[in-house]
């Protein structure tokens, strides 16, 4: 089950930077396309593998706490969700931060920081897969 789930953070992160890469493109919206120098060299599945390894990294530190406090590496109803991704915000912020003051993808990333800071987002982000992939798990894939 565990691998399940961080099988399904990993697509649903790659999926998430696919369309965030389709809409920095098209400049409908002024914030997204700051990420435009970021995508602007990278093939569009490069991108999408970056983002799903970035969400697994930080993924695997939440288990682990989780373990250590919780007792349980995931969540498997709605209150376990919600310890879960009180732990998971935080986390996403920190690892979002520590991207940008490290420059981990390098400047490509500049005018999107400077624009919307670092932090919020990306937990946002993290956030956002965590809950996709619980409810595709619980509810989709005992179906197939």
């Amino acid at each position: 089950m565990i691998k399940t789930f961080i099988f399904l953070n990993f697509l649903v992160s790659m999926f998430s930077d696919i369309v965030l890469n389709d809409l920095a493109k098209s400049n409908k919206y002024e914030n997204i396309a700051t990420l435009q120098p970021y995508f602007k060299d990278k093939y569009i599945l490069e991108g999408a593998v970056y983002a799903g390894l970035t969400v697994i990294s930080c993924l695997i530190i939440l288990i682990l706490i989780s373990k250590l406090i919780f007792k349980f590496y995931m969540p498997t109803n709605n209150i376990d969700l919600l310890k879960y991704l009180i732990i998971a915000y935080p986390l996403g912020y920190l690892y979002d931060y520590l991207i940008y003051k490290f420059n981990i993808f390098g400047s490509s990333l500049d005018l999107y920081y400077e624009k919307l800071g670092a932090g919020h987002w990306g937990a946002i982000a993290f956030v956002f897969s965590i809950i996709i992939s619980f409810y595709l798990q619980k509810y989709f894939i005992p179906i197939l």
